[in-house]
């Protein structure tokens, strides 16, 4: 028996191993324990390499150890070479677990150990199946906040509009990584982003802000996805809030004309009437260059926008999507004042609204004096932006295509437009149906 085992570099660790593996399967040469003849023990291997699911592919040999007539236990033994995308099992005595390892393609090497052999084989091969799918985790030690740290500076710093970037920032910094920044990565779990949302709601955080929240970590997690850092992206797990639409308030037609009325003496007047005439955003409308109108096709091309940035104070900078940089059709009123305004200011290719010093218009400066005009003239109160939800409201009311307004707002789709101004559209089908009727007679 001694020599068997010198023979076959059994040493006795790895006997006790075999002999516990034989014990937990219940492994034994027959009911009646008569040795094994040698085409019985080449059968048995073969399932054992089946029932190992693959993990074997390697050089083996066979062993077969009886003792007094009786078997031990026969095992594959694992050689020095292998597939190392495979993996291995075995048993460690000095922690008296099983452990599974793998290889990974950059050279790191995950295990797993547990008192089951199933629990390690289990694990074994789903890690080779998300190996097959790319889904690899790369470094399992790394925390949220330093992986939130790194994608701040290398990945949303120069992929986010500035505006977006600093209020992503600090949503990183004042509430994700204060309360999930030290649980590792590969670690976050589901409930636990879905108790860190549950405990914003309770400090008072609006449902809209929790689901800004989500959005930027769920951002976040897709890059961890795609650098290998993460199996999965666990927000997608979540109950995210839904906070209901926000509403917005905006004026008729003769509260319109009574406010153009009253600023028309007013050196801000054709921003006004820009807005009101076209619908575009404040920072289009302070952002437009002289080159960017186009008089004789009446088009002003969206090519700028004055923003203000933390740090960096009013900095012109381009559109926030290819769609929002598309023409839009100026009406013959807005287009006269834009002329009027064009004949009053230096020629050049600069901006068209400017301060006195000939330096771009504070859009904050804007806002107070249209607060101000609201104030003097009595008129319902609405926010600057909501001049471009008059011109849609306004537009629809008077029975303008959907399609249309939405090429004038530059919306991404359809379903936004009639989203925003669904309180329009019941009224416009209303006159529709009696449309239909009255051609119906």
């Amino acid at each position: 028996m001694a020599q068997l085992e010198r023979e076959l570099g059994i040493t006795p660790g790895l006997l006790r191993q075999w002999q516990r593996s034989a014990a937990l399967r219940g492994e034994y040469a027959s009911q009646d324990n008569e040795p094994l003849t040698p085409k019985a023990a080449e059968d048995r291997i073969r399932r054992l390499e089946i029932e190992a699911n693959g993990i074997s592919l390697m050089e083996r040999y066979r062993t077969v150890l009886y003792n007094y007539g009786t078997l031990v236990f026969e095992e594959l033994r694992v050689a020095k070479r292998r597939f190392e995308s495979e993996g291995s099992i075995y048993f460690n005595d000095s922690i008296d677990r099983w452990v599974a390892q793998i290889s990974l393609p950059n050279g790191q090497r995950k295990s797993k150990s547990s008192t089951t052999q199933k629990e390690v084989r289990d694990w074994l091969i789903d890690q080779r199946n998300m190996l097959r799918e790319g889904l690899f985790v790369t470094d399992g030690q790394i925390r949220l906040g330093d992986f939130l740290d790194r994608y701040i500076d290398d990945v949303a710093r120069h992929s986010l509009r500035p505006r977006t970037y600093d209020r992503n920032n600090d949503i990183v910094n004042n509430h994700i990584k204060p309360d999930l920044g030290n649980i590792k990565l590969s670690a976050l779990r589901p409930d636990q982003v879905q108790s860190f949302y549950t405990k914003k709601l309770n400090e008072g955080l609006s449902k809209r802000t929790v689901q800004y929240i989500h959005a930027v970590l769920h951002k976040a997690l897709n890059q961890a996805l795609k650098w290998g850092l993460v199996a999965r992206n666990v927000t997608d797990l979540v109950e995210k809030s839904r906070p209901k639409r926000k509403t917005f308030t905006t004026w008729s037609a003769t509260e319109v004309n009574q406010f153009l009325d009253f600023v028309s003496d007013h050196r801000w007047y054709p921003i006004y009437a820009v807005a009101v005439y076209t619908g575009m955003r404040q920072g289009e409308i302070l952002g437009l260059h002289r080159g960017n109108i186009n008089c004789e096709q009446g088009v002003d091309n969206v090519r700028h926008q004055i923003s203000a940035i933390r740090g960096q104070g009013l900095v012109i900078t381009e559109p926030k999507s290819e769609r929002a940089r598309r023409p839009i059709t100026l009406l013959p009123t807005a287009l006269d004042i834009l002329k009027s305004h064009l004949k009053l200011i230096n020629e050049g290719p600069g901006l068209i609204f400017t301060t006195s010093t000939g330096r771009p218009i504070s859009p904050r400066n804007v806002l107070r004096h249209f607060k101000l005009v609201i104030e003097q003239t009595g008129l319902p109160e609405i926010r600057f932006h909501d001049l471009r939800h008059t011109h849609a409201t306004l537009l629809l009311a008077a029975g303008t295509h959907p399609e249309v307004v939405q090429e004038r707002l530059r919306h991404s789709q359809i379903s936004l437009t009639l989203e925003t101004y669904s309180h329009v559209i019941p009224s416009l089908q209303t006159e529709t149906a009696d449309q239909f009727e009255a051609i119906l007679g």
